[in-house]
């Protein structure tokens, strides 16, 4: 009935039309989708699986930090890197959250 096969698990279930899988869709079921969004610029390969950019990892690539220069490559040492800069905790500044402001660092 379909003049070409349906991919990744999918049936012909009239002419030309596939009926595809959980996680997949297209006219062939040619593309999958992930439930869960990939983050930090991972691109979605396969049914929840993500590949994630040099320096990340993890089912979404939530682990680890993005190697990219111009950003928080070098690590936040007091915050966290929030879409390639680092967003730092109460008390810290600068780049990469390394300044500590408030509190003077001179002994007096």
């Amino acid at each position: 009935m379909c003049s070409q096969k349906c991919l990744n698990g999918g049936k012909c279930i009239q002419k030309d039309t596939c009926e595809c899988p959980k996680g997949y869709y297209g006219l062939r079921c040619e593309f999958s989708k992930c439930v869960i969004p990939c983050l930090n610029g991972g691109k979605c390969k396969g049914v929840n699986k993500c590949r994630c950019p040099a320096g990340l990892a993890g089912d979404h690539c939530e682990v680890g930090r993005r190697l990219m220069a111009g950003d928080c490559s070098r690590g936040c040492r007091h915050g966290k890197c929030v879409n390639g800069a680092c967003v730092c905790e109460p008390g810290w500044r600068g780049r990469y959250c390394h300044r500590s402001y408030g509190i003077s660092d001179e002994i007096v």
